[in-house]
């Protein structure tokens, strides 16, 4: 269970990171297209400076210190507990993902018959996928609605959750709903990235549901799974890069893929050690509680605000997101960044010590130790679609335990009734019904008594 704590994923991410970038670099003749990407991005090699280096080991070990102080103040780790009602839950999940599934497949259906049907949708997206992703979120039905397909990896994970609790755990119907929320997931999160740049949530998607289910067994396990669910992104990625880059036609498709995949890691190493080599102003928190802004709807309120201060830091970046090291560099600077990063590591040892006691802290765990394996790509922990992830995932389990409680009422005390007295059988016929228990006087006081 070593290799699922936060410092083992975060030092995995950041491994692989720093392995595939410094590859890709030092290898031209084998990736020639990402000094092509490279430049349409305006990425500069000056920018990896020893400077950036020792601020993204600073603030790693800043991590591991907030995971050991959390460590020795943890009280110890009690046994592994359901602690829900497990057939109510997986209830709740199969109709809370049919919800956000009808939304989500409602929404291409009146943005296609806008263009006359989904099969024009379909070529319009294979013609010009930007095209087709910009008509989508124009044709958005409610504020907030993209929350809905973001939160499949939450639901998807529940069950996956679900389905690694002991056979008993759950009946045979809800067996077959779990497996029919995983399956109904993986379909829409595989489909979505034809249209929409959503890759992300596939990967949160399988990420997470392996952790859990780790997490709920108390063993890693199925790395068979693992390697097939690195191949299905691998796919799902080719297939977007190959849509999205048509007039590289001189390539075949993995080639493409695998390129532009070594281009991600380069430009999310490059975005985190840009602001070390720059000038770097002080947004206040507008990078690392942009999500909390966005579900509170406050970010009308505080963005203006910050509007000069938020674009003089996207000049610091190429495409994508500071990483996670390096937002809170950026918001509140190195002092104010390393007291976040502090905090940062205690809560995720937290979250991860009640992970294993419980399933619910297991399945929240499972969304955030997914997040902090791509956390070079950026700060995914904090943004709106894992927010609001892990509060579909609290409801869900806050409805199925207050089911199992209603299910098993207190039992009463029983009313203390005093037994009636009952009068002995007679044994006889005869009116004598007692006899006397003195006994026979002595002889020497007999004699006494005639004297």
């Amino acid at each position: 269970m070593q290799m699922l704590t936060p410092p083992a994923l975060l030092l995995i991410c950041w491994g692989l990171t720093f392995v595939v970038a410094g590859l890709a670099l030092a290898n031209p003749q084998y990736f020639d297209l990402l000094a092509v990407f490279m430049q349409r991005e305006e990425l500069d090699l000056q920018a990896f400076s020893r400077l950036g280096l020792a601020w993204l080991v600073l603030a790693l070990l800043v991590l591991l210190v907030g995971d050991l102080a959390c460590r020795r103040a943890l009280l110890p780790r009690r046994e592994f507990v359901v602690g829900l009602n497990a057939n109510r839950a997986a209830e709740l999940t199969f109709w809370t993902n049919l919800l956000f599934l009808a939304i989500t497949a409602l929404w291409i259906l009146l943005t296609a018959r806008k263009l006359g049907g989904l099969a024009q949708l379909a070529t319009l997206a294979l013609v010009d996928t930007l095209a087709a992703r910009d008509m989508l979120l124009g044709n958005k039905l409610f504020t907030g609605m993209r929350l809905a397909y973001a939160a499949l990896p939450a639901t998807g994970c529940l069950a996956a959750g679900l389905l690694a609790l002991p056979r008993g755990a759950l009946n045979r119907r809800n067996r077959r709903r779990c497996r029919l929320v995983l399956g109904l997931n993986i379909t829409a999160l595989m489909l979505l990235p034809v249209v929409m740049s959503q890759r992300l949530l596939l990967l949160q998607f399988l990420l997470s549901s392996y952790l859990v289910a780790c997490m709920v067994r108390q063993h890693l396990f199925g790395l068979r799974w693992l390697g097939l669910g690195a191949l299905l992104f691998l796919a799902i990625w080719t297939l977007r890069e190959s849509l999205t880059n048509p007039l590289i036609l001189h390539r075949f498709a993995l080639d493409l893929g695998l390129q532009k995949l070594a281009f991600y890691f380069t430009n999310d190493l490059w975005n985190s050690f840009a602001p070390l080599h720059n000038d770097t102003p002080r947004t206040l928190g507008g990078l690392s509680f942009g999500g909390v802004m966005e579900l509170t709807f406050t970010d009308s309120l505080i963005r203006p605000a910050l509007a000069e201060r938020l674009e003089a830091a996207e000049a610091l970046r190429g495409g994508g997101e500071f990483s996670l090291l390096t937002a809170p560099l950026v918001d509140f600077g190195p002092l104010g960044g390393a007291v976040y990063l502090f905090l940062a590591g205690f809560v995720f040892r937290l979250i991860y010590h009640l992970g294993r006691q419980r399933l619910i802290w297991a399945v929240i765990y499972a969304q955030i130790g997914a997040a902090l394996l791509f956390s070079s790509h950026g700060a995914y922990v904090t943004h709106q679609n894992l927010l609001f992830s892990l509060i579909v995932i609290s409801a869900l389990a806050r409805m199925a335990s207050s089911a199992r409680q209603a299910a098993r009422p207190t039992p009463r005390p029983p009313l203390q009734v005093k037994p009636p007295i009952v009068a002995a059988p007679l044994t006889s016929l005869s009116p004598t019904q007692f006899r006397t228990r003195r006994k026979t006087p002595h002889t020497a006081y007999r004699e006494l008594e005639d004297a």
